[in-house]
C-alpha cells in the first residue's frame, strides 16, 4: 500500500510541475549510420576488368542475355529459408557487365511487355511529338526490329549443397566444463550452359563448385540443428559467407564463359587468385596428358 501511495504521489507531483516521463515536441535524435556502402567485388574482378579491355572482347559482334540460375537444392531453413539464392541470375549479369560483353535483359521483361503493350494501344507516349518517315504521332510508335535479339543466352542452376563436418582444432574437458574450436565446410556448385539463341545449340557447358569454410568455438554444448551447423545459442562463429561464395562463382563462371565465346588468349588468367591458376595449370596439364595417351 505505501509502494502504490508513493507512486501515485510522483505521478501527481509531475504533473503538477508540468514534467512529463517522455520529451514531447523535441528534436529527433541523430540518425545512426553504420559503415558507408561500397561497391561488391570477388577476387575475379580483376581478371573480368582485363578481360573487358581485351581487343577480342572488344571485336566481340555478340549480345549476351541471362535468363534464370535457380535454386534446385531444396535445403530450407526454418530460421532463414534458402540457404543459397533462389535466383543467382543478377549476379551473372553483374559479371557480365564487368566483362564488357553487350547484354539484353531477359530475366524480367514486364515492364517492357507492359509499354509494349500500350504502346499497341497508342495511349503510351514520351511526352511530346515523335516523327516516323514522314507522319508525326503523339504516342510511342512500335518500330519494326527496335528490339535487340540475342546471340547467346545462358541459364543454369545452383545444383549442388553439400554439408562437410570435420574436427580441427582442440578440444578439452576440465571438471565438466568443456570448451575446444569445430571447422565444417560448405561446398555449393552450379550447372550453367550457354545456348546459341536462333539455332538453340548448347555452345557450352559447365560445372562450377565454391567450398566455404568456417570454425565455431563452443563451450560444453555443441550441437548442429538441421542442416545449418551451428547452433546459434553459443559461442562464436566465424563463417565465410555462402552468398559471397557463390557471388564469386557467377564471377569464375562469366569469366570462362566470356574467355571461351571471344577466344581469348589466357592473359588475364595473371590476375585470378594464384590458387586459382595454379589449378587451372594442373587441370591443362592433366587433360593433355589423358588426350595425349588416348592417340
Amino acid at each position: 500500500m505505501l509502494i502504490w501511495k508513493t507512486a501515485g504521489s510522483l505521478v501527481a507531483l509531475l504533473a503538477l510541475s508540468g514534467c512529463t516521463l517522455f520529451p514531447q515536441m523535441s528534436r529527433p535524435s541523430a540518425q545512426f549510420y553504420g559503415p558507408v556502402p561500397l561497391a561488391t567485388k570477388t577476387p575475379a574482378d580483376d581478371a573480368l576488368f582485363c578481360l573487358s579491355q581485351s581487343p577480342e572482347v572488344k571485336r566481340l559482334n555478340a549480345v549476351f542475355a541471362v535468363h534464370t540460375v535457380s535454386d534446385q537444392t531444396n535445403k530450407i531453413t526454418q530460421e532463414e529459408g534458402g540457404v543459397v539464392p533462389r535466383d543467382a541470375a543478377g549476379m551473372l549479369v553483374t559479371a557480365l557487365q564487368m566483362a564488357g560483353v553487350a547484354q539484353v535483359n531477359r530475366s524480367n521483361t514486364v515492364v517492357s511487355e507492359w509499354e509494349l503493350a500500350r504502346a499497341r494501344e497508342q495511349v503510351l507516349g514520351d511526352g511530346g511529338s515523335v516523327t516516323v518517315g514522314n507522319q508525326t504521332v503523339d504516342f510511342r510508335p512500335i518500330t519494326p526490329g527496335s528490339l535487340r535479339g540475342s546471340d547467346y543466352v545462358i541459364d543454369g542452376a545452383i545444383t549442388q549443397l553439400d554439408f562437410n563436418t570435420y574436427s580441427g582444432g582442440a578440444e578439452a574437458t576440465i571438471a565438466g566444463i568443456g570448451g575446444g574450436a569445430r571447422v565444417y565446410a560448405l561446398t555449393t556448385a552450379a550447372d550453367l550452359r550457354v545456348t546459341e539463341t536462333q539455332s538453340t545449340r548448347i555452345v557450352r557447358a559447365g560445372t562450377y563448385s565454391k567450398q566455404a569454410v568456417g570454425t565455431e568455438v563452443f563451450a560444453s554444448v555443441f550441437r548442429f540443428f538441421d542442416n545449418s551447423l551451428y547452433d546459434v545459442r553459443i559461442g562464436d562463429r566465424s563463417q565465410e559467407g555462402l552468398h559471397a561464395g557463390i557471388r564469386w562463382l557467377m564471377a569464375e563462371a562469366a569469366y570462362d564463359i566470356v574467355s571461351s565465346i571471344a577466344h581469348h588468349d589466357a592473359s588475364c588468367d595473371t590476375f585470378l587468385p594464384e590458387a586459382t591458376q595454379e589449378l587451372r595449370a594442373e587441370e591443362t596439364t592433366r587433360r593433355m596428358t589423358i588426350a595425349a595417351t588416348a592417340r
